[in-house]
């Protein structure tokens, strides 16, 4: 068919128009630059070998069931984090397990990080997209004195850095002693987690004195309520503020983020705080993901926010 000169720009703009929108939708996504990190926080509960009930009948040496674990991943995969920081999860097979599962399904996790401290069953780790430039650093003695002798941190803490044009961000993953105690002086481990909180806090000022100057994430399970001593010692060393809560919630407006079965209560025990001198978080808000059935999975529920990054 024959084409007039008038007709040669329109077809040269919706060709570029074309080329753009390929570019857009089958090229890789690193190639596209982002305008935020999804990152989130889920304790995925026993993703490990143990001692479990399971369907009524008591099971020594049991792995997470499947279907636990895959109502885990339906979670994640509703989620799609960029950054995922795992707590209670098994051995570094176990976590390899999950990141497998996920790439199945269509989610793939390039990275990986996984933690080993004083706790030999329950450790922290994190999985992240192959398109950051991310160097993990596993702190994984983090002394205590508790009860009159040296101790550490039972589940250390798992330092990330994410690189970027601005010099980068850490976000740090963190999983404080539970509730559950054998130490009668000490009901609930509520001293036990402030010091394990103040461990952390030192740590991080060992690592960035400059605090007000930096950028940084604490996320994770700290299984205490927000003004706890543990929880507090993470915001604050005397009148030197270390990082501020991000607020969360779900589609309804709920806050809490764990069930406690055995005492039907709800409370608000997972975080995320922020570095002080990080303005450009001052108005994020985080989401609480939420799905009826969540408890099948985890008795907690996974956490989120998409950080601005340029």
């Amino acid at each position: 068919m024959n084409e007039s000169k008038g007709s040669l720009p329109l077809i040269r703009c919706l060709g570029w128009l074309a080329v753009v929108a390929y570019a857009f939708c089958v090229l890789p996504l690193s190639i596209v630059k982002s305008e935020t990190i999804r990152v989130a926080s889920y304790n995925v509960r026993n993703y490990l070998t143990m001692d479990r009930l399971v369907e009524g009948k008591w099971r020594p040496e049991y792995p997470k069931p499947e279907s636990e674990k895959r109502f885990l991943r339906e979670t994640i995969l509703k989620v799609r984090p960029d950054i995922l920081a795992l707590q209670e999860i098994g051995s570094k097979e176990h976590l390899e397990e999950l990141r497998r599962d996920l790439a199945n399904e269509g989610l793939v996790y390039a990275g990986s990080a996984w933690l080993e401290a004083h706790d030999s069953e329950r450790h922290v780790a994190a999985l992240w997209n192959g398109a950051l430039r991310i160097m993990a650093r596993m702190h994984r003695d983090l002394p205590i004195k508790y009860r009159g002798q040296l101790d550490y941190v039972k589940r250390g803490m798992l330092e990330l850095h994410i690189a970027d044009e601005q010099g980068g961000w850490s976000l740090f993953n963190a999983h404080l002693k539970s509730k559950y105690t054998t130490v009668k002086s000490d009901p609930l481990s509520t001293e036990r987690r402030t010091l394990e909180g103040r461990a952390m806090r030192d740590r991080i000022i060992e690592r960035f004195p400059d605090l007000e100057k930096r950028r940084y994430l604490i996320a994770g399970d700290l299984n205490d309520s927000p003004i706890s001593g543990a929880v507090r010692a993470l915001q604050k060393k005397g009148k030197r503020l270390l990082s501020i809560p991000i607020e969360f919630s779900d589609e309804s407006g709920a806050r809490w983020t764990h069930y406690y079965k055995k005492e039907d209560s709800y409370s608000r025990i997972d975080f995320m705080l922020r570095s002080p001198g990080w303005r450009e978080l001052e108005d994020l808000q985080g989401v609480i993901q939420h799905s009826r059935d969540y408890y099948k999975g985890s008795d907690h529920r996974l956490i989120w926010v998409d950080l601005p990054i340029d």
